[in-house]
């Protein structure tokens, strides 16, 4: 039995990570964020969630990639 979900959110996965080599866009990543929530949700799990990764040259495509996340869960919970 699962009691909760512990997300590691990671933005290294973006296309302009310098270190990653996942390659998705910002579209990517809030359609895996969501799938993730929709999955708790569905599971009725409490969902832990903290940020990993995120080497973007220009911060602001991490920043807003991890606000993303945080917007999704306030839209499914």
């Amino acid at each position: 039995m699962t009691d909760f979900l512990f997300y590691v959110a990671g933005v290294d996965v973006l296309k302009t990570d310098k270190l990653g080599k996942l390659g998705l866009s910002k579209e990517d990543c809030k359609q895996r964020d969501r799938f993730v929530f929709e999955l708790a949700k569905k599971w009725n799990l409490p969902v832990a969630i903290v940020m990993g990764g995120g080497y973007s040259p220009n911060i602001i495509d991490i920043v807003d990639a991890h606000c993303t996340t945080f917007r999704v869960a306030n839209e499914l919970f």
